[in-house]
């Protein structure tokens, strides 16, 4: 099955997006009749620069939080907002993002999003308040749910041989490494040089030059691409969606330090009860003739359920890592925030290293290297109780090492697991299918933090960043060490449900092996 550009789409009007008549594809065809040249893989490289700083934008507000505290006068519950309502609203918007690159184009709707991605973190960087800041936070958070979504899909489209395609989604794993480490030791790194006095405010306006040169570059190396046919835009669905993960995951935030109050939970059952209402919409606008936001076709296609599984326990673990590995340092080990920073740079490099590394064995064996690299996860993080009763330097440098070997993890468990999932999706609905796994993963990130850190805090019995009483180090340690056990729970789980993924084989009724000829 081929799925070409149609008469229509060459006689449509320039639009900033445009590409001339020959090299714009459809979900399904190619920019051009051979594999990917030299513009292609630039162009990845471009839109995989989008990637990375939003990547950076996810991690490095946390390393600044502290300061930015101090410097606006602002609550902790102000810096939960700050940190959160980009994630909830980058969450929220993403599958509606991808429907619109399936509808207007995914070159196009990748500049606007890179231009508003800029705009809004400018504001970031001048707010005067908590409120403002937190206002920009939301507003780049939506426009990250319009730029992100169209990066897999872009590399569904033009990169359609099996090779090419693990090729360029090894790359898309290491910018994600690459925003890992820039957004934890690059923050601290900023801070420290304090460039112009402008101290916190810099982590924000590096974004503007660096999106004005992706905008520049995506001109002239991006092809542009969308759907066969132009999806209709469902308005209630894009609605429902946009409602459902706040109410979901905001009591998952602010709960816990609440006490769990009554509205956390009519919050929760409000979600659950607006999925159900956002499927059976869905389901009536498809018989009727009309285009749904989330189409049935990519819903229920062999294994995509199962692997959106596979993604939530993925990231779930991986966040709460990163939340109880640093009040661990921070608080347990009275390490510096630039300290802490370090101990997770061997984990963005090994995530690198497999990313890259896994290419050829991914061809070769497909979803077995993630299950491989899950068990690897598992081992790493099973090996944190038989070192975190070392003295605080040993301590550290031991730690670093097993979070590398959790990164090369990591790293293999990524690649696989993403083209499994595109490999599922219908071309046609490649801006949905990305949209659904960013949300997913945005979803399995917040889960972890909450679920995770209320664990922790559980087994180590206070608060612990503000205890009542002062904490041992050993006290800090035994949580720590039932939690890695947790972790390790979870990338276990993420093994078996990439075996399950394996079992059921990797592709739906032809799809996705149709263009492997490239």
């Amino acid at each position: 099955m081929e799925y070409t550009t149609s008469g229509r789409e060459a006689s449509r009007p320039k639009s900033p997006g445009h590409v001339p008549p020959g090299t714009e594809s459809t979900a399904g065809g190619t920019a051009g009749t051979g594999p990917p040249g030299a513009r292609e893989w630039v162009g990845l490289s471009v839109v995989l620069l989008a990637m990375f700083m939003s990547q950076v934008d996810m991690f490095i507000v946390n390393v600044a939080a502290p300061v930015m505290q101090s410097d606006l006068g602002a609550s902790f519950g102000d810096l939960q907002f700050i940190i959160d309502g980009y994630v909830i609203a980058y969450a929220a918007g993403m599958v509606t993002g991808g429907r619109l690159g399936d509808r207007i184009g995914r070159k196009k709707v990748f500049q606007y999003g890179v231009a508003a991605f800029a705009l809004t973190s400018l504001l970031c960087a001048v707010a005067p308040s908590p409120g403002t800041l937190i206002g920009a936070r939301v507003l780049q958070g939506l426009a990250a749910a319009l730029m992100t979504p169209q990066i897999l899909a872009l590399i569904r489209a033009r990169f359609v041989s099996e090779r090419d395609r693990a090729r360029a989604i090894g790359a898309y794993g290491a910018s994600i490494g690459l925003g890992v480490i820039a957004g934890l030791a690059g923050g601290g790194l900023l801070l420290d040089l304090d460039v112009a006095g402008l101290g916190w405010r810099m982590i924000f306006l590096i974004n503007v030059p660096i999106g004005i040169a992706i905008l520049a570059a995506a001109a002239y190396t991006v092809t542009e691409s969308r759907s066969a046919k132009k999806p209709h835009l469902d308005l209630v669905g894009v609605a429902l969606t946009g409602l459902i993960l706040p109410l979901l995951l905001l009591p998952l935030f602010l709960g816990p330090d609440a006490g769990w109050p009554w509205w956390s939970w009519l919050s929760v059952a409000s979600g659950i009860a607006l999925v159900r209402v956002l499927l059976l919409w869905e389901r009536r606008l498809e018989e009727s003739g009309a285009e749904p936001l989330l189409p049935r076709r990519l819903l229920r296609s062999p294994g995509f359920p199962l692997s959106m599984a596979t993604v939530v326990a993925f990231f779930a673990g991986n966040a709460g890592l990163f939340l109880v590995l640093t009040y661990h340092l921070q608080s347990g080990l009275s390490r510096s925030p630039m300290e802490t920073s370090l101990v997770f740079v061997p984990l963005g490099i090994g995530f690198i290293v497999a990313s890259t590394a896994c290419r050829r064995p991914a061809a070769r064996y497909g979803i077995a290297v993630s299950i491989a690299g899950a068990l690897i996860m598992a081992a790493g993080l099973a090996a944190v109780p038989a070192v975190t009763s070392e003295p605080a330097g040993p301590q550290s440098w031991l730690l670093a090492a097993l979070m590398g070997l959790s990164g090369l993890g990591q790293g293999l468990v990524v690649a696989p697991l993403v083209d499994t999932v595109l490999s599922r999706t219908h071309p046609d609905d490649a801006g949905a299918g990305s949209g659904v796994l960013n949300t997913m993963t945005q979803a399995g990130m917040a889960l972890g933090v909450a679920a995770v850190g209320a664990f922790y805090r559980a087994t180590l019995g206070d608060n612990p960043q503000e205890p009542s009483a002062p904490l041992g180090s050993d006290t800090f340690a035994h949580a720590f060490d039932l939690t890695a056990l947790l972790l390790a729970g979870l990338a276990l789980t993420t093994a078996a449900l990439c075996t399950r993924l394996r079992d059921r084989g990797t592709a739906p009724d032809g799809l996705a092996r149709e263009h492997t000829a490239g």
